[in-house]
């Protein structure tokens, strides 16, 4: 799918833009491109950043619960 119809960048490389570390819509463009144009895709883009980001947190979070500690095996080696 392409995001970005000004300047024709696709969700794909969007998305490796947002992996590589742009954390904003400004490093996106910076990066690939996307949002140098009209500026139509700009909602697009942060709504990316934005799930981006929640599902980075959500993946911090497994396994570090303070109520529930890792199990330790208890098996010999």
């Amino acid at each position: 799918m392409i995001v970005c119809l000004c300047q024709g960048v696709s969700e794909k490389r969007v998305r490796a833009a947002i992996q590589a570390g742009a954390r904003t819509r400004q490093q996106v463009t910076a990066t690939c491109g996307a949002g140098d144009g009209c500026g139509g895709c700009h909602r697009t883009i942060k709504s990316m950043i934005v799930e981006h980001l929640r599902r980075e947190a959500a993946a911090a979070q497994v396994g570090t619960s303070e109520c529930c500690p890792p199990r330790v095996s208890s098996a010999v080696v």
